[in-house]
């Protein structure tokens, strides 16, 4: 444990700064001006967690934000052996480091080239970025100090950033295929027509059919190209509301074999253009993960308003998924909602189970200045 130095001891003998009765700090030099309590002021107000082992590797103290950070208080962290906070897969590892650092010690980063993660009280791993000072004790015990810093949140960000980029692929291969599979070939009918109508020896009788085969191929590219715009840029959102939007979109994605039913209750009620997108594109990706992956026969589409909070929900009852459990790959729609929910202030809820069907719930809180406008 840091004691607490006498004060006044400011100078330094030799090479190291003495800070007695307590620590010794390598190659410092104390200005007159600190005082040794400063030092614990230091250790204590540190916005990284800062850990101070012992010879043995056991843990001699810790500071509040070490407390925060891995869920245990401080008087039972003392004297607990330091691989308590690592993965119990690795902590065999751990120590035969611990002591290699010890035969050599330094100030330096540990696992330089290494993702390190370290494991709370409660088992949940994360990862973390970790420094090691090497200190003396006042009777010459070596002492390590460990700067602990997690990286849960720069991770988060880059899941999200390959999920966005994912998603990007995925959109666009979607949309080649569209255009490839019906406008492409929509246009390759017309062209094969025109040819035969140009041909000698056409019948009147035959080159009406062939230019209502002209004519119906024109049909089915003019309405994928609906499709994919409205895909792109959902027209909907355009001087109407939400719930029109809402509406549309239910109806556009029921089809023989899978229905849609709707209870939206936000009439008259101005968004912001973000958050109109925002819940659109949500309810959207939902829809469609209900109809082409689910299994289910139906979904349910419900937005309401609670205490200034928009609430958008979809529901199947198709066969249900373990959402921890998906592959990369197919966890990119709900990275994608995950997302969009954030960039509006707001948080996405996937709640499913094998055989139970999946609910996917967004909730907005709303703040006039910035969300209420003008539709």
């Amino acid at each position: 444990m840091i004691s607490e130095p006498n004060p006044g001891v400011s100078s330094a003998s030799g090479p190291r700064g003495v800070l007695s009765p307590g620590l010794y700090f390598e190659e410092l030099r104390i200005p007159t001006f600190a005082r040794p309590s400063d030092f614990r002021m230091v250790f204590r107000a540190s916005p990284d967690a800062m850990i101070l082992v012992g010879a043995e590797g056991r843990i001699l103290d810790a500071n509040p934000r070490a407390e925060a950070m891995f869920g245990w208080p401080r008087p039972e962290l003392i004297g607990e052996s330091i691989e308590v906070l690592v993965p119990p897969g690795l902590r065999d590892r751990h120590r035969e480091h611990r002591r290699a650092y010890a035969r050599s010690p330094e100030s330096r980063p540990m696992g330089v080239g290494m993702e390190l993660e370290a494991v709370r009280s409660d088992g949940v791993a994360f990862p973390v970025e970790i420094g090691l000072g090497p200190l003396t004790g006042e009777t010459g015990e070596a002492l390590v100090v460990c700067t602990v810093r997690t990286l849960a949140q720069s991770h988060l960000l880059r899941r999200v950033a390959a999920a966005r980029v994912l998603a990007i692929e995925a959109e666009r291969s979607r949309i080649a295929r569209d255009l490839h599979d019906e406008v492409k070939q929509g246009l390759t009918a017309a062209q094969l027509h025109l040819a035969a109508l140009a041909g000698e020896g056409i019948k009147r009788r035959d080159a009406d059919e062939i230019l209502s085969g002209v004519q119906r191929a024109m049909d089915h590219c003019h309405d994928a190209l609906d499709r994919v715009i409205r895909d792109l840029m959902p027209l909907e959102l355009e001087g109407r509301g939400i719930d029109f939007a809402l509406r549309v979109l239910c109806r556009r994605t029921q089809d023989r074999d899978f229905t849609v039913r709707h209870d939206i209750r936000w009439r008259n009620r101005p968004l912001g253009t973000d958050t109109r997108l925002a819940v659109f594109r949500i309810v959207q990706e939902a829809l469609n993960n209900a109809r082409q992956h689910s299994g289910a026969e139906s979904a349910t589409v419900r937005c309401w308003l609670r205490d200034r909070t928009l609430c958008a929900e979809v529901t199947d009852t198709g066969r249900g998924f373990v959402p921890d459990g998906l592959e990369p790959h197919l966890s990119v729609g709900i990275a994608s909602m995950r997302e969009r929910s954030r960039i509006v202030g707001g948080s996405l809820t996937v709640a499913s189970a094998p055989g139970e069907g999946t609910s996917v719930r967004l909730e907005i809180p709303l703040h006039p200045p910035r969300e209420e406008g003008p539709e």
